[in-house]
């Protein structure tokens, strides 16, 4: 695994920790996935503050175009790291889902998007995350030229709100997320659906 990717979910993980730790409130009332994502936006741009990248959400331009990938002309990922004016250094796209949306055109967009921005050229991004988000359950999918490369599942903790690793092969914890990162019996059929 490239150390700029290591380094990129090492900071992100720590942006997700700190929404659970600080705004769990917004997550347990189901507030709108927006108002979620631009908390986890702010984690993310402090913690990548001294780095030289920018933060951006629902960025949707390269140059003066707008972001497109094969066959979608308009695409808006919900936060990216990434320089701006230099396609070189995309480091990493990320995608949320909050228990307030789980419809499956809405999953499948979003992962066709993970798919795209991180194996298609001009962009090709080192890594993106598709991430669940709920009071009970966080998710993680991660992704890497085009290819989910590893899922973790966390278990919320009462008490702190801290993030638990759990198997995620476990019945115990099941989310929708497994639907499209767990349930299949083939990997290769992950991106199918």
């Amino acid at each position: 695994m490239d150390e700029n990717f290591k380094f990129a979910r090492r900071k992100l993980e720590e942006a997700i920790a700190t929404l659970y730790h600080k705004d769990f409130a917004i997550i347990e009332k189901q507030c709108s996935e927006r108002s979620i994502v631009f908390r986890l936006g702010l984690y993310v741009a402090q913690n990548f503050e001294e780095c030289g990248y920018h933060v951006d959400c629902e960025y949707n331009r390269r140059g003066a175009e707008p972001k497109s990938l094969r066959g979608k002309r308009f695409n808006f990922p919900d936060v990216i790291v990434h320089q701006r004016g230099n396609s070189e250094n995309n480091l990493l796209v990320v995608e949320v889902k909050t228990r307030n949306d789980t419809r499956s055109a809405h999953f499948q967009n979003d992962i066709n998007k993970l798919i795209g921005f991180t194996e298609e050229g001009p962009y090709s991004y080192t890594g993106g995350i598709h991430v669940y988000i709920s009071a009970t359950i966080c998710c993680l999918a991660w992704y890497q030229e085009g290819k989910v490369i590893e899922y973790q599942k966390y278990r919320i903790a009462k008490d702190t709100h801290a993030l638990l690793l759990v198997d995620t092969n476990s019945t115990q914890n099941k989310c929708i997320f497994d639907k499209w990162y767990c349930d299949s019996n083939d990997e290769s059929d992950i991106h199918k659906r």
